[in-house]
């Protein structure tokens, strides 16, 4: 099925290349988060940075609205323009009003706001070809309907899902922002996502028709790579490794629950956890919970906070192996990362780790939500004398997820998204900047 979903769309992409598109697109990326704001952690802002230089590198005019916690300014960043908006205090009004009952409702909807009013004031000083949002924090609400631009939504999650295992108990607030969410897409005809397991989601829970699959690029963002955390921590150590939010949607817990038996059956090996603490309805603390769990091996679970990426590759490129039990997923960042440097990861099975993961070709997957059985693949996968010849596959594999390849695709569904909204290439030239 998903050969067949990326063939088709494939076909599509050698049909649209032969539609004429300017040379130079103007395009604008809506975000809550990116990797020049000192609060982002997520692959959201991790991807956005990736593409937006991509496309910037290929000579386009890329711009990224996102929410700061500065003064609002634009700056140029590694050739991508940032504007940063702030939300207003005002909203803090209706905060008081409500209770905080809908904090995280009206903070999305302040922002949302910022993000329609940025765009709609850089669209009229020089027309945006087209403009990506997020399904996140659904910060194209407004500017989707009145903004006269071409869009697209790309989804990264579905909240609904991800609420679910997060064991997220229902109230107004979180009601309220899954229903914007699916407006969002109500608004649209125009989604795509990662992976097929993203698209069959959004076909039978959020009635999304025709999302299109446009795979991630995956290339290595920095060849300086920071040794510091490498050499302070884990220099003449053997260690599995495990980095992204400390989340049950993650399989975190999973993870947690793993451990003992797998510490206490490979004595000589190490565990490194890197990400953000979060608190769930299992622990206040998702690390504490990991440590408390271990034992009397707790010494050899090293826990770290988030880490750029230069200082990230080292680390992952001196880890045995990569675990990543995620109980839901949609092709994520630390599987590329991890698989384009040549690391063997185990992944789970229905999660989308099974379009990138050919279990025991180029790496191994596991069910979800089974601490025994990924232990048992852990403990397995410490000694297995194949790991090299996997770890190559590994990295062939994310060739596919080349630049070259996947900026192609994105740029292919562009040119439909332009033409199927009367794209003039004659107003084009009569608008464009002398």
């Amino acid at each position: 099925m998903a050969t067949t979903s990326r063939a088709t769309d494939n076909i599509r992409g050698l049909h649209l290349c032969n539609l004429w598109m300017p040379e130079i697109l103007r395009i604008a990326f809506a975000t809550p988060e990116y990797v020049t704001e000192d609060h982002f952690d997520g692959g959201l802002a991790n991807y956005i940075n990736r593409i937006a230089k991509l496309l910037a590198d290929r000579g386009h005019d890329v711009h990224v609205v996102t929410l700061s916690l500065k003064n609002e300014d634009h700056f140029d960043h590694e050739g991508v323009m940032v504007h940063r908006v702030m939300l207003k205090p005002v909203w803090h009004a209706f905060n008081r009003v409500t209770r905080y009952s809908l904090t995280t409702t009206l903070h999305w909807l302040n922002f949302s706001t910022q993000a329609f009013r940025k765009l709609k004031q850089l669209h009229r000083q020089h027309p945006f070809h087209l403009i990506q949002y997020p399904n996140y924090s659904f910060c194209g609400l407004f500017s989707i309907p009145f903004l006269r631009s071409a869009h697209v939504v790309r989804a990264s999650s579905y909240q609904p899902a991800w609420n679910d295992i997060d064991g997220v108990k229902r109230n107004l607030d979180s009601a309220i922002i899954e229903c914007l969410e699916g407006l969002q897409y109500k608004l649209t005809r125009n989604v795509f996502a990662p992976s097929n397991a993203m698209q069959k989601t959004l076909t039978k829970k959020a009635k999304v028709r025709d999302a299109r699959v446009i795979p991630t690029p995956f290339y290595v963002e920095t060849r300086e790579w920071d040794h510091t955390v490498y050499e302070q921590y884990l220099k003449g150590k053997k260690y599995a490794l495990y980095f992204g939010r400390f989340q049950l949607h993650k399989g975190f817990h999973t993870l947690a629950q793993a451990l003992p038996r797998f510490l206490n059956q490979c004595p000589d090996a190490y565990v490194v956890c890197i990400g953000r603490d979060m608190e769930t309805s299992l622990a206040s603390s998702m690390a504490g919970y990991a440590r408390a769990l271990c034992g009397s091996s707790a010494a050899r679970l090293i826990l770290l906070d988030n880490l750029p990426h230069s200082q990230l590759y080292p680390v992952i490129a001196g880890a045995r192996f990569i675990v990543l039990p995620s109980l839901i997923d949609n092709s994520p960042n630390a599987c590329l990362e991890a698989m384009g440097l040549g690391k063997v990861v185990i992944g789970t099975s229905g999660t989308s780790f099974d379009e990138l993961i050919t279990d025991r070709v180029n790496g191994f997957l596991v069910p979800p939500a089974d601490p025994a059985l990924l232990a048992e693949k852990m403990i397995s996968a410490w000694t297995d004398t194949g790991m090299a010849t996997m770890a190559e596959a590994a990295k062939q594999r994310m060739q596919e997820f080349a630049p070259e390849k996947t900026v192609a695709s994105l740029l292919s569904y562009y040119s439909e998204i332009l033409h199927a909204n009367g794209y003039d290439r004659h107003q084009d030239q009569k608008s464009s900047p002398k």
